[in-house]
């Protein structure tokens, strides 16, 4: 257990959470950064008991040896940006081989975030978020990505077999543009 302020933590869903239906994050994930540039020293004013605990895990973060930390602020992460907090998401597992598409909102006005092994589309109100995710579950869609996917691959679904799906041409075909 950590005791630390909620300003920079996040309701966390991860892969497996996606593809069993679990949409209420039971996980927190402290976020540093809302852009990878962003400088992360304000922490130890905004939330002293979380820049204390980045600190007394810094050896361990410090030694993270991918390129991206090099040049970055101390504690930086990385694969976030805007569309990390929009307030609803269109989300799927990549590792599983589930081909449902879940509608992923907020909890208690903070959005929740996916792990790295998610893929998801930004949306702005739920609205959307249920119009795109009814799209991306019609049969229409599954069969085509049924056709696409080896479900047999370590990551059955991949952002090339994503961008294959064209929105619009399948809101056209299925009468719904």
């Amino acid at each position: 257990k950590v005791d630390i302020e909620d300003t920079y933590l996040f309701p966390l869903l991860k892969s497996s959470d996606l593809a069993n239906g679990r949409i209420q994050p039971k996980r927190l994930v402290l976020l540093t950064q809302r852009h990878p540039s962003d400088d992360t020293s304000n922490i130890m004013m905004d939330a002293p008991a979380t820049w204390q605990y980045l600190i007394s895990h810094g050896s361990e973060l410090d030694a993270r040896q991918s390129i991206i930390y090099r040049k970055s602020p101390r504690f930086s992460v990385f694969g976030v940006g805007t569309y990390t907090f929009a307030p609803w998401k269109v989300a799927i597992s990549g590792l599983y081989k589930t081909l449902k598409f879940r509608v992923v909102g907020s909890v208690d006005i903070k959005p929740i975030v996916v792990d790295d092994t998610c893929y998801f589309i930004p949306c702005q109100t739920r609205q959307e978020c249920e119009f795109i995710c009814d799209l991306l579950n019609s049969n229409l869609c599954q069969r085509f990505l049924r056709s696409l996917v080896f479900l047999d691959s370590k990551r059955p679904i991949t952002i090339d077999v994503l961008n294959r799906i064209d929105l619009k041409l399948l809101a056209e075909k299925l009468g719904q543009e």
